[in-house]
């Protein structure tokens, strides 16, 4: 391309071809979980239902039972005129004292709430209750207000002096690549690499971990079993966690996340 006096113009340079910039990495959100700390639970966890079902039958009880007579001293009796209620919570203590200790995992544990059901069911349609009321007259149970209000209050102060202080004097502490388990009576801890740390929530009770641990509400309990990574392989389990979905998620969030090191 030539100019007006005629002389050839400098050839223009190529338009540079601009590349986009990367991004600079976020900072790192202060907020954001460093520190998690996983408590297991004894099966005495489970026996909150005693408890709530013993206050809610004391309630009862005292609203719309009857006074059948008064003491020595003076003090009232009130029975609720039922015998289900004194039988439901004889059957729920027996229940729950025998499967938490004896744990029915998988089908087992199906197929037991399935037999249950159905003889309930059946011999609900045939009648067989009545003839068992009648036949049994010892199952007849009735318990007065005491009875609830006493048993209920000594198991949920177990329960709670259980799972808020007895369970948490050993607990394992999760920070980014590594997990340590601590214990508050005993010195010394034992530290592990999280990094390539394998997790498996076992769940498989339908009765333990689903119905008394709450998973119809969002909760639910399992039982955490970890692998550590390494030429010597560490295998640990954190027994009835609370919340364990939620516990899962984040232990494999910090378990990925790299340590800062000062340079």
């Amino acid at each position: 391309m030539a100019t007006q006096n005629g002389t050839a113009a400098p050839p223009q340079a190529a338009p540079k071809e601009v590349s986009p910039q990367t991004p600079p990495p976020k900072p790192l959100d202060p907020e954001k979980l460093q520190i998690l700390r996983v408590y297991g639970h004894s099966n005495f966890f489970y026996w909150w239902a005693i408890w709530a079902y013993g206050f809610i039958c004391a309630l009862l009880t005292r609203f719309e039972g009857h006074r059948v007579g008064a003491l020595a001293d003076g003090k009232e009796l009130f029975v609720f005129p039922g015998a289900w209620m004194g039988l439901s919570f004889v059957t729920l203590l027996l229940l729950v004292a025998f499967f938490t200790n004896y744990r029915l995992k998988g089908s087992a544990s199906i197929i037991m709430i399935l037999i249950v059901a159905v003889a309930s069911l059946m011999m609900n349609i045939f009648g067989l209750w009545e003839v068992v009321f009648r036949i049994l007259p010892a199952l007849l149970i009735y318990m007065n207000l005491a009875f609830y209000v006493s048993v209920s209050t000594v198991l949920l102060a177990l329960w709670l002096l259980a799972t808020f202080v007895l369970d948490r004097l050993a607990y394992w502490e999760f920070t980014p690549g590594q997990v340590t388990r601590r214990q508050w009576l005993v010195e010394g801890s034992q530290s592990y690499d999280a990094h390539g740390l394998h997790i498996d929530r076992v769940a498989d009770d339908i009765l333990i971990n689903k119905i008394l641990g709450l998973r119809f509400l969002g909760y639910g309990t399992a039982d955490l079993k970890m692998t550590t990574t390494g030429a010597v392989k560490e295998y640990f389990t954190i027994e009835n966690v609370w919340r364990a979905t939620l516990r899962d998620e984040q232990i494999r969030e910090l378990a990925v996340v790299r340590p800062n090191v000062a340079a």
